[in-house]
């Protein structure tokens, strides 16, 4: 299992590298005004993504081997075009009720907003099928093809053609996700083609109860800090908040990459007292590798951030030390969230995620009205340790684990041998 963790995590380092150029180049080259327009255009083709992939979405990996893959490909298909047509309606109406900068920015994107969902929503739905399928070399080539693409084109809109505005953005995400999509296409005919199972089973209303759990839990979670993009006073501030919790995010990759292993670990054994013993383990690992890379942080001056992202970011650092201990809290709790995704149990993570968004929306607007922008941060740190808090709690409970655990580290030390 530690291989499987160290090669999961090579991989994963990898294009977070690249991720991490383009969140440079973009933040350095563009600016803070024009990082937080990308940032809010994300987050709303996000939350459409979101919602979408309730039936097209990763938790249908468990039903692709066994049900009807053509039923599943045009059902899902379908689904995604009437998806974006109703969050079209959704967000064309949203956009009259503020007068908001958000909104305005929302009016002036939305039919990008809508056509990039389209697309992005279609190549994410195929990497699906082509994972569950277990084409891993397409899979992976598609996963580092996207955000390579990405990168490339950016830097030569604003590099070459000297572009410093939206739109350079907006035109990398066009040609970066249409590229990957049609290689994705290609993929999907040969999967089909040479599809030999043609079992006529289908259970649509599993399917979208599954999903709805799995989606509810991932959109209470991003929302539990993107929400704020949308009280932050302007565009300016809403970059430098977005750079700044990218940057601290990538803190994750670790606990991301383990908690990947531990969801087919667990899938595919039946050793329940290992299991939990496993998972726990990880989670304090996790925890404390994470500690340590933002003790490194601590320890970087100020002006490298200014250096590396530019002036408008002077405030980079802080806020990345303000959201430290939240990070802290989910590097924790995200292998135990794997764990109780393994054994089918979405309705406990969805459960803790919509109480940590919920947490979000009660403090926010105070927060963020009397601390500005660390509000945010104070407000996104209280809904991780919500979340985590019930989560670790339920976990505990449902394994008679007591709360002296999770400190005692004797026990879980002569057990590193299972991860070998």
């Amino acid at each position: 299992m530690l291989k499987k963790i160290i090669a999961t995590l090579f991989t994963k380092g990898f294009v977070a590298l690249i991720n991490l150029a383009i969140l440079l180049i973009s933040s350095r080259e563009l600016g803070g005004e024009v990082r937080g327009q990308v940032s809010l255009l994300i987050l709303n083709i996000a939350i459409i993504q979101a919602i979408n992939e309730i039936y097209t979405g990763y938790a249908l990996v468990h039903f692709i081997p066994k049900f009807s893959l053509e039923k599943l490909y045009r059902n899902g298909f379908l689904f995604t075009v009437f998806c974006s047509l109703l969050c079209f309606l959704f967000f064309f109406g949203l956009s009259f009720m503020s007068q908001k900068q958000w909104a305005q920015q929302l009016k002036d994107q939305l039919v990008h907003i809508v056509i990039l969902s389209f697309i992005m929503i279609l190549y994410s739905f195929h990497n699906v099928i082509i994972l569950a399928k277990e084409r891993i070399r397409l899979y992976n080539f598609l996963i580092f093809f996207q955000p390579a693409m990405l990168l490339l084109v950016l830097s030569i809109q604003i590099f070459v053609f000297n572009t410093y505005t939206i739109m350079s953005f907006i035109s990398s995400l066009y040609i970066s996700y249409s590229l990957s999509l049609g290689i994705s296409i290609f993929g999907i005919y040969v999967i089909f083609k040479c599809n030999d199972v043609k079992t006529i089973l289908f259970n649509q209303s599993l399917i979208i109860k599954n999903g709805f759990h799995n989606q509810l839990a991932n959109l209470s979670h991003m929302l539990s800090n993107r929400f704020n993009f949308y009280l932050i006073s302007s565009n300016a501030l809403v970059g430098v908040f977005s750079t700044a919790t990218s940057l601290i995010e990538s803190v994750l990759i670790i606990s991301s990459s383990a908690s990947t292993i531990i969801l087919t670990h667990v899938a595919n054994r039946k050793d329940d007292v290992n299991h939990v013993r496993i998972t726990y383990l990880l989670s304090k690992i996790c925890f404390i590798l994470s500690a340590l890379i933002v003790l490194i942080v601590l320890f970087i001056p100020s002006t490298f951030f200014i250096y590396v992202l530019g002036h408008d970011y002077a405030l980079a650092k802080s806020i990345m030390l303000a959201l430290s201990p939240g990070i802290l809290c989910i590097s924790f709790s995200t292998i135990i969230s794997h764990y109780f995704s393994a054994i089918g149990n979405q309705r406990l993570i969805a459960i803790a995620n919509f109480s940590g968004l919920f947490t979000t929306i009660v403090s926010s607007y105070f927060l963020i009205s009397k601390y500005q922008i660390f509000g945010a941060c104070y407000a996104t740190v209280l809904s991780y340790l919500v979340a985590s808090l019930v989560l670790t709690g339920m976990f505990m409970k449902e394994n008679k684990l007591s709360f002296l655990s999770l400190f005692k580290f004797k026990n879980d030390l002569g057990f590193l041998k299972f991860l070998k």
